[in-house]
């Protein structure tokens, strides 16, 4: 005589083999989407260090402090071409830059493509002077 198998054998092997798949896909998607974190985090970066280096062309030669338009484009351009990306820079008015930057970041996994782009703006205004607590 055999003995008598209990019913639920083999149930735990049916759920690894639904776990597992999950709970890789899940580890991926957070590897991955990290990818996509540093991106943002990395354009965000260059493009506010890009602005605030070109504020710091300032234009001193008359009295009423402003930036000097065309060192300024220069300056954000050296600092994204020194950091390895290109960027677009536009003066905002005779006091404030604008600089965008995109970012291309290889992804560790590849399940959310080889990799992944993030943009990032920032804009510096030229703050003179101190009044009342706060800036022109």
């Amino acid at each position: 005589m055999t003995p008598e198998s209990p019913r639920d054998a083999g149930s735990v092997s049916v759920m690894v083999a639904i776990l597992v798949p999950t709970l890789l896909l899940v580890v991926a998607l957070v590897v991955d989407g990290s990818a996509q974190l540093r991106a943002i985090a990395r354009a965000d970066a260059l493009a506010a260090e890009a602005a605030r280096a070109a504020n710091t062309a300032v234009d001193t030669r008359n009295l009423a402090v402003r930036i000097d338009t065309a060192a300024a484009a220069r300056t954000a351009a050296d600092y994204l071409t020194r950091a390895g990306h290109s960027g677009q820079v536009t003066l905002v008015g005779s006091r404030a830059v604008r600089v965008t930057v995109t970012v291309t970041e290889p992804t560790t996994i590849g399940l959310l493509g080889g990799s992944v782009q993030a943009t990032g703006t920032a804009l510096a205004e030229l703050g003179v002077g101190v009044r009342d607590g706060g800036l022109p």
